[in-house]
């Protein structure tokens, strides 16, 4: 853990000698978001289990880079690539990411273990040009998953997540803990958060999307069909008590 922050005592992590995972944590944020169409059968199958309902057709494919991420200090920046579905859960219009990858390995656990994240390790490429090009790839383990190519134009459409002004916000997941002796959830519940995040408004452009066919990975089984994509920023995205809102929705097992 870098940076100006406190590790709490107690925070759940075993012995106690151990390094605490770290819960507060802030960055600036910039984010390629591509909105694709995929058939709804699919993402049924994907929330299958969750109890999570599915409100549209679309799925966010969002190559997300952090400068200054405080819990990777050490490389500069931190790297995610969440793919994301709205959804529908009680009194929540919100979302859940479906696959995710991460190029720190705090950012990976810590994600999977405190909010049931999807979260796999990955390497990457985030490179913007003086025009506002922005060229990218993911590779998990030697094997490529996606490659992007966005390329900043005003006359292109700008398609969201779902229609209309309000967009779902936060994010909701089902986070399990595996049971010592068998292949079973030992514990699950359903947990929500929603960090701080002022984005300016969406720069349209043209998108290059191609994704790579893996048998661990299968995101290019989704065959998605791109709608639009668009540029965004934050100078404000961070994490911890104080600033989110996290909540545990519900207690499944046991």
């Amino acid at each position: 853990m870098f940076g100006n922050f406190k590790l709490y005592p107690k925070s759940g992590v075993n012995p106690h000698h151990s390094p605490a995972y770290p819960l507060e944590w802030d960055c600036t944020l910039q984010t390629v978001e591509v909105i694709t169409r995929v058939d709804p059968a699919k993402i049924d199958a994907m929330l299958e289990g969750s109890g999570f309902e599915r409100v549209n057709d679309r799925v966010a494919f969002r190559f997300m880079l952090s400068p200054g991420h405080t819990l990777s200090l050490h490389k500069g920046k931190m790297f995610d690539l969440m793919i994301t579905v709205p959804v529908r859960y009680q009194d929540l219009f919100t979302q859940t990411h479906v696959y995710m990858y991460c190029s720190d390995p705090i950012g990976m656990v810590a994600g999977r273990e405190l909010f049931g994240y999807t979260k796999k390790d990955c390497t990457y490429q985030f490179e913007e040009d003086s025009w506002g090009a922005i060229r990218g790839w993911v590779n998990r383990r030697g094997f490529q998953l996606a490659e992007f190519s966005f390329i900043p134009d005003d006359s292109a459409p700008l398609v969201r997540l779902v229609d209309g002004d309000e967009q779902p916000g936060g994010e909701i997941h089902v986070r399990r803990l595996p049971h010592p002796e068998r292949p079973e959830p030992a514990y699950e519940d359903i947990v929500y958060r929603r960090t701080p995040l002022e984005y300016s408004a969406p720069a349209t452009g043209k998108i290059d999307l191609k994704l790579y066919p893996s048998e661990f990975d299968p995101i290019a089984d989704m065959e998605p069909e791109v709608l639009g994509a668009h540029y965004m920023a934050s100078r404000v995205y961070a994490g911890g008590f104080d600033l989110e809102d996290r909540r545990l929705i519900k207690r499944l097992t046991p």
